[in-house]
């Protein structure tokens, strides 16, 4: 769910001083009916083993795909991608021609390129009435503001670079994880030994896995195959990549997909509008649909399965996108950190500064965790209004 706008701020209005804010951009994932969340993390209770368990397919009628089956990478881009293309493999070394893909995400999009490429006539079903699931690039604040997936992470060997690179899109070193960042409290520069441990946590748990300490499977979560190398963001919008896996298939917006009965016959996908006959089905919706159980299955799907999905935590992210008239803060500086705010632990600490990136007057909050989940049925003024105070007194502005 998104929101935008620009929040009434009286004290600049009366006195027409300081940074206005000229509009903003506010995700909020978790209440999103069709992801509710962000992204998987393995929980205290899953092994990495849960991720292939949930790739499994069943009775070679229905495949799943998407970034919480890819048994090596963690919760990403680049792990959808991985598993639509090994999707499609799977399902191309049958004889099955009528092939439905629920979800119209990265995993969704490259499953239904690469089968559609063979001739094989491919359906694909999308709930939301857009294109690219966690994926979504916003112009509404004048720049491509990427409300969910943002970054390419570990460049070097990661096909999403080559994918991006044969596809022209701009990329733009984000310099995350150097010793580019400032921690800022009351108008002042905080030396890093006064900045409170759990400011690491937040970046280790919260904004990383989307949850908090004690509630991942430390062990198995590290133990990644992901690749290494620079972080890059993408100035146009991460959503111009899916100009590469555009073929020969339908694609059907703003249907919700209710239930799947399958067997020997072939699968049943019925619609909150329609009943859609396929010999196979591939599903990519995020984990967090699998685990609310909007979609019926019948039959059940295997015990092992059900298992995985509910051992396997799903996290959430949210950013608040905030434009102003000028830049007030470090102009340098990728990252800030804003540990005093006066907000709980995790209300508005972490800070991007998309002037170096973008060269607009651009910050991003990240809420992550609990924190995400403790705001998300907070209203607009109240979420951004309390991220405005936080950075404006940070910097010594005074609150709103």
């Amino acid at each position: 769910m998104i929101a935008s706008g620009v929040v009434p701020r009286p004290h600049d209005a009366q006195s027409g001083s300081g940074p206005q804010l000229t509009g903003y951009l506010r995700t909020n994932w978790s209440q999103d009916p069709y992801s509710y969340g962000s992204y998987s993390f393995i929980a205290v209770a899953a092994t990495r083993d849960d991720y292939g368990r949930l790739a499994e397919p069943v009775m070679n009628r229905l495949f799943f795909a998407g970034e919480a089956t890819n048994r090596q990478r963690n919760s990403s881009v680049h792990a959808a991608l991985e598993t639509g293309r090994s999707v499609a493999q799977y399902v191309l070394a049958g004889d099955h021609q009528n092939i439905g893909i629920v979800g119209a995400g990265m995993s969704g999009l490259v499953a239904a390129h690469g089968i559609s490429a063979d001739g094989r006539n491919v359906h694909v079903i999308e709930a939301r009435d857009r294109m690219g699931g966690r994926i979504h690039t916003d112009h509404s604040l004048g720049v491509a503001a990427d409300l969910g997936a943002s970054w390419l992470h570990g460049a070097i060997g990661n096909p999403l670079t080559e994918l991006t690179d044969m596809s022209g899109m701009r990329k733009v070193l984000a310099n995350t994880r150097s010793s580019n960042w400032v921690a800022r409290a009351h108008g002042g520069v905080l030396k890093e030994a006064d900045v409170p441990a759990w400011v690491v946590e937040l970046g280790e748990y919260d904004n990383r896995a989307g949850t908090e300490p004690g509630t991942l499977n430390e062990s198995a979560y590290t133990r990644s195959a992901d690749y290494r190398g620079d972080e890059f963001i993408f100035p146009d919008g991460y959503a111009e990549i899916f100009k590469q896996f555009s073929g020969h298939y339908e694609v059907t917006l703003s249907e919700p997909v209710t239930a799947i009965e399958y067997g020997d016959a072939g699968v049943q996908v019925t619609t909150n509008g329609a009943v859609h006959e396929f010999d196979a089905v591939v599903v990519t919706v995020p984990l967090g649909v699998l685990k609310s159980g909007d979609i019926f299955f019948s039959p059940e799907l295997p015990q092992e399965k059900r298992n995985a999905i509910e051992r396997l935590g799903f996290g959430v992210l949210d950013k608040i996108y905030l434009k102003f008239d000028e830049v007030f803060w470090d102009r340098e500086q990728h990252l800030i950190v804003t540990p005093f705010t006066g907000y709980p632990r995790g209300h508005y600490n972490d800070w991007l500064n998309l002037y170096p990136l973008l060269e607009q007057p651009i910050l991003v909050a990240f809420n992550g965790g609990p924190a995400a989940r403790a705001l998300s049925t907070e209203s607009d003024e109240t979420v951004v209004g309390g991220a405005l105070n936080a950075i404006r007194s940070a910097y010594g502005h005074g609150p709103d």
